[in-house]
Protein backbone atom coordinates (compact mmCIF):
# COMPACT_ATOMS: atom_id res chain seq x y z
CA UNK A 1 0.00 0.00 0.00
CA UNK A 2 2.99 2.33 0.73
CA UNK A 3 4.42 1.77 -2.75
CA UNK A 4 1.13 2.43 -4.42
CA UNK A 5 0.89 5.71 -2.56
CA UNK A 6 4.23 6.98 -4.00
CA UNK A 7 4.26 9.45 -6.82
CA UNK A 8 5.46 8.45 -10.25
CA UNK A 9 8.62 10.58 -9.80
CA UNK A 10 9.57 8.77 -6.60
CA UNK A 11 9.04 5.41 -8.27
CA UNK A 12 11.38 6.39 -11.10
CA UNK A 13 14.12 7.48 -8.64
CA UNK A 14 13.66 4.27 -6.69
CA UNK A 15 14.03 2.17 -9.84
CA UNK A 16 17.12 4.07 -10.95
CA UNK A 17 18.65 3.64 -7.50
CA UNK A 18 17.99 -0.08 -7.59
CA UNK A 19 19.58 -0.35 -11.03
CA UNK A 20 22.66 1.61 -9.84
CA UNK A 21 22.99 -0.57 -6.74
CA UNK A 22 22.78 -3.76 -8.82
CA UNK A 23 25.32 -2.39 -11.30
CA UNK A 24 27.72 -1.39 -8.50
CA UNK A 25 27.47 -4.86 -6.94
CA UNK A 26 28.05 -6.49 -10.32
CA UNK A 27 31.12 -4.27 -10.88
CA UNK A 28 32.56 -5.29 -7.53
CA UNK A 29 32.05 -8.95 -8.34
CA UNK A 30 33.74 -8.48 -11.74
CA UNK A 31 36.76 -6.66 -10.24
CA UNK A 32 37.24 -9.32 -7.59
CA UNK A 33 37.03 -12.06 -10.17
CA UNK A 34 39.52 -10.25 -12.44
CA UNK A 35 42.13 -9.76 -9.71
CA UNK A 36 41.98 -13.37 -8.61
CA UNK A 37 45.01 -15.12 -10.17
CA UNK A 38 44.31 -17.83 -12.59
CA UNK A 39 45.00 -21.29 -11.40
CA UNK A 40 48.52 -22.44 -12.33
CA UNK A 41 50.07 -25.85 -12.33
CA UNK A 42 51.77 -26.70 -9.11
CA UNK A 43 55.38 -26.61 -10.46
CA UNK A 44 58.38 -26.32 -8.10
CA UNK A 45 60.23 -23.00 -8.30
CA UNK A 46 63.43 -24.63 -9.53
CA UNK A 47 61.61 -26.19 -12.48
CA UNK A 48 59.64 -23.15 -13.59
CA UNK A 49 60.80 -21.58 -16.87
CA UNK A 50 62.90 -18.43 -16.51
CA UNK A 51 63.12 -15.37 -18.73
CA UNK A 52 63.95 -16.00 -22.35
CA UNK A 53 67.54 -15.59 -23.52
CA UNK A 54 66.51 -12.66 -25.66
CA UNK A 55 65.19 -10.81 -22.60
CA UNK A 56 68.31 -11.53 -20.53
CA UNK A 57 70.70 -10.56 -23.33
CA UNK A 58 68.81 -7.35 -24.01
CA UNK A 59 69.32 -6.27 -20.40
CA UNK A 60 73.07 -6.95 -20.55
CA UNK A 61 73.46 -5.26 -23.93
CA UNK A 62 71.62 -2.17 -22.74
CA UNK A 63 73.82 -2.06 -19.63
CA UNK A 64 77.02 -2.42 -21.64
CA UNK A 65 75.95 0.23 -24.12
CA UNK A 66 75.18 2.61 -21.25
CA UNK A 67 78.59 2.12 -19.61
CA UNK A 68 80.33 2.41 -22.96
CA UNK A 69 78.64 5.74 -23.51
CA UNK A 70 79.80 6.91 -20.08
CA UNK A 71 83.41 5.91 -20.82
CA UNK A 72 83.36 7.55 -24.25
CA UNK A 73 82.14 10.82 -22.75
CA UNK A 74 84.77 10.60 -19.98
CA UNK A 75 87.70 9.98 -22.34
CA UNK A 76 86.46 12.56 -24.81
CA UNK A 77 86.64 15.12 -22.01
CA UNK A 78 89.87 13.79 -20.42
CA UNK A 79 92.08 13.44 -23.51
CA UNK A 80 92.26 17.20 -24.19
CA UNK A 81 93.23 17.73 -20.55
CA UNK A 82 96.02 15.14 -20.85
CA UNK A 83 97.23 16.71 -24.10
CA UNK A 84 97.27 20.16 -22.51
CA UNK A 85 99.21 18.94 -19.44
CA UNK A 86 101.61 16.67 -21.38
CA UNK A 87 104.44 19.24 -21.88
CA UNK A 88 104.62 20.10 -18.19
CA UNK A 89 104.30 16.42 -17.25
CA UNK A 90 107.16 15.47 -19.57
CA UNK A 91 109.29 18.31 -18.22
CA UNK A 92 108.72 17.27 -14.60
CA UNK A 93 109.42 13.62 -15.49
CA UNK A 94 112.68 14.63 -17.18
CA UNK A 95 113.73 16.62 -14.11
CA UNK A 96 112.91 13.71 -11.80
CA UNK A 97 114.82 11.23 -13.97
CA UNK A 98 117.84 13.53 -14.14
CA UNK A 99 117.84 13.98 -10.36
CA UNK A 100 117.75 10.21 -9.90
CA UNK A 101 120.57 9.85 -12.43
CA UNK A 102 122.69 12.42 -10.54
CA UNK A 103 122.21 10.52 -7.28
CA UNK A 104 123.31 7.29 -8.93
CA UNK A 105 126.27 9.06 -10.53
CA UNK A 106 127.35 10.38 -7.15
CA UNK A 107 127.40 6.79 -5.90
CA UNK A 108 129.42 5.59 -8.90
CA UNK A 109 131.92 8.45 -8.40
CA UNK A 110 132.49 7.74 -4.71
CA UNK A 111 134.92 5.21 -3.29
CA UNK A 112 133.47 1.78 -2.64
CA UNK A 113 132.88 1.00 1.04
CA UNK A 114 130.32 -0.69 3.26
CA UNK A 115 127.87 2.19 2.86
CA UNK A 116 128.46 2.44 -0.91
CA UNK A 117 129.44 -1.02 -2.18
CA UNK A 118 128.82 -0.13 -5.84
CA UNK A 119 131.20 2.83 -6.05
CA UNK A 120 133.78 2.81 -8.85
CA UNK A 121 136.19 4.99 -6.89
CA UNK A 122 136.60 8.00 -9.22
CA UNK A 123 137.12 10.09 -6.08
CA UNK A 124 140.24 8.08 -5.27
CA UNK A 125 142.13 9.91 -8.03
CA UNK A 126 140.04 13.04 -8.70
CA UNK A 127 139.22 13.83 -5.06
CA UNK A 128 135.88 14.00 -3.24
CA UNK A 129 133.29 15.78 -5.38
CA UNK A 130 135.93 16.00 -8.11
CA UNK A 131 137.90 18.70 -6.29
CA UNK A 132 141.27 17.12 -7.14
CA UNK A 133 144.30 17.26 -4.86
CA UNK A 134 144.97 13.53 -4.92
CA UNK A 135 148.40 12.06 -5.72
CA UNK A 136 148.50 8.58 -7.22
CA UNK A 137 151.43 6.34 -8.25
CA UNK A 138 151.94 5.91 -11.97
CA UNK A 139 154.75 4.24 -13.83
CA UNK A 140 157.98 5.10 -11.91
CA UNK A 141 156.62 8.12 -10.10
CA UNK A 142 153.53 9.95 -8.92
CA UNK A 143 150.98 12.11 -10.76
CA UNK A 144 148.18 14.42 -9.73
CA UNK A 145 145.02 13.65 -11.75
CA UNK A 146 143.16 16.85 -12.66
CA UNK A 147 140.07 18.01 -10.77
CA UNK A 148 136.74 17.41 -12.49
CA UNK A 149 134.69 20.15 -10.88
CA UNK A 150 135.88 22.59 -13.53
CA UNK A 151 136.24 20.25 -16.52
CA UNK A 152 133.34 21.91 -18.37
CA UNK A 153 135.48 25.04 -18.61
CA UNK A 154 137.63 23.29 -21.16
CA UNK A 155 140.81 25.13 -22.06
CA UNK A 156 139.94 28.14 -19.87
CA UNK A 157 140.14 25.97 -16.72
CA UNK A 158 143.15 23.86 -17.66
CA UNK A 159 141.46 21.14 -19.73
CA UNK A 160 142.62 21.95 -23.29
CA UNK A 161 141.53 18.62 -24.75
CA UNK A 162 137.95 18.98 -23.52
CA UNK A 163 135.91 20.86 -26.11
CA UNK A 164 132.49 19.30 -25.53
CA UNK A 165 130.61 16.88 -23.30
CA UNK A 166 131.38 14.17 -25.85
CA UNK A 167 135.09 14.59 -25.07
CA UNK A 168 134.40 13.95 -21.39
CA UNK A 169 132.38 10.88 -22.33
CA UNK A 170 135.14 9.61 -24.63
CA UNK A 171 137.74 10.04 -21.87
CA UNK A 172 135.60 8.05 -19.43
CA UNK A 173 134.81 5.36 -21.97
CA UNK A 174 138.24 4.90 -23.53
CA UNK A 175 140.61 6.32 -20.94
CA UNK A 176 143.59 8.46 -21.83
CA UNK A 177 146.83 7.01 -23.06
CA UNK A 178 149.92 7.91 -21.06
CA UNK A 179 147.95 8.67 -17.89
CA UNK A 180 146.51 6.62 -15.00
CA UNK A 181 143.03 7.12 -16.53
CA UNK A 182 141.83 3.65 -17.63
CA UNK A 183 138.97 2.83 -19.97
CA UNK A 184 135.71 2.45 -18.06
CA UNK A 185 133.21 1.43 -20.74
CA UNK A 186 132.37 -2.24 -21.17
CA UNK A 187 132.88 -1.60 -24.89
CA UNK A 188 136.56 -1.04 -24.12
CA UNK A 189 136.86 -3.79 -21.51
CA UNK A 190 135.90 -1.50 -18.66
CA UNK A 191 133.39 -1.92 -15.85
CA UNK A 192 130.68 0.67 -16.64
CA UNK A 193 127.69 0.28 -18.91
CA UNK A 194 126.23 3.17 -20.91
CA UNK A 195 123.64 4.07 -18.26
CA UNK A 196 126.26 4.28 -15.52
CA UNK A 197 128.43 6.54 -17.69
CA UNK A 198 125.40 8.77 -18.38
CA UNK A 199 124.77 8.94 -14.62
CA UNK A 200 128.40 9.85 -14.01
CA UNK A 201 128.27 12.62 -16.64
CA UNK A 202 125.11 14.06 -15.10
CA UNK A 203 126.80 14.10 -11.71
CA UNK A 204 129.97 15.74 -13.07
CA UNK A 205 127.85 18.49 -14.62
CA UNK A 206 126.26 19.26 -11.25
CA UNK A 207 129.60 19.65 -9.40
CA UNK A 208 131.01 22.28 -11.75
CA UNK A 209 132.25 25.52 -10.26
CA UNK A 210 130.71 28.73 -11.50
CA UNK A 211 131.75 28.80 -15.17
CA UNK A 212 130.42 31.52 -17.49
CA UNK A 213 127.87 30.10 -19.88
CA UNK A 214 129.83 31.20 -22.95
CA UNK A 215 132.89 29.27 -21.65
CA UNK A 216 130.99 26.14 -20.58
CA UNK A 217 131.80 23.58 -23.27
CA UNK A 218 129.33 21.10 -21.79
CA UNK A 219 126.45 23.32 -22.99
CA UNK A 220 128.34 25.30 -25.66
CA UNK A 221 130.71 22.91 -27.45
CA UNK A 222 133.71 24.41 -29.19
CA UNK A 223 132.96 24.20 -32.91
CA UNK A 224 135.95 25.90 -34.48
CA UNK A 225 138.92 23.80 -35.52
CA UNK A 226 141.44 23.64 -32.76
CA UNK A 227 142.96 20.77 -30.79
CA UNK A 228 141.90 17.15 -30.76
CA UNK A 229 139.64 15.07 -28.60
CA UNK A 230 141.48 13.24 -25.82
CA UNK A 231 140.86 9.87 -27.49
CA UNK A 232 139.68 8.69 -30.92
CA UNK A 233 135.96 8.32 -31.39
CA UNK A 234 134.35 4.85 -31.30
CA UNK A 235 134.14 4.77 -35.10
CA UNK A 236 137.75 5.86 -35.68
CA UNK A 237 140.38 3.39 -36.73
CA UNK A 238 142.09 1.79 -33.80
CA UNK A 239 139.36 2.69 -31.33
CA UNK A 240 138.74 -0.93 -30.42
CA UNK A 241 141.50 -0.93 -27.82
CA UNK A 242 142.23 1.53 -25.06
Amino acid sequence: MGIVGLSSTAVIFLAVGAIVAVGFAAALVWLVAKQRPAAKPDIPAGMRPGPADEVLERRLIERFIGWNLVFVIFFAAWLPVVWFLEPSTNASDAVALTEESVLRGEGWFAISDSSNPTGFGCARCHGPAGAGGQTVPFMDGFVNPPPLNDVCGGETTGHPLIKSLDDIRATIEQGREGTPMPSWSVEYEGAMNDQQIDDLLNYIITIQKEIPEEENVCINPVTEDGGESPTPGPTDEGAETS
